[in-house]
């Protein structure tokens, strides 16, 4: 699937309900990985196919 180009315009909340046990594993993967769960979420929707602005996968969190 071609991805089209995508203009960042800025971040919207997006708010799901999923399985208790996915919200889980996504944090399992996140304390594993070391990064929030929005970097994961992101990229498994890139691979599914959605546009996804490349700088936008990075972690926001404040550096120490």
């Amino acid at each position: 699937m071609k991805q089209a180009a995508v203009e960042n315009t800025g971040d919207e909340y997006l708010q799901v309900q999923i399985p208790a046990v996915t919200k889980r594993e996504l944090g399992q993967r996140a304390l594993d990985g070391r990064e929030p769960i929005r970097m994961i979420v992101l990229r498994a929707l890139k691979a599914y196919g959605v546009a996804v602005p490349a700088d936008a996968i990075q972690d926001r969190r404040k550096q120490r």
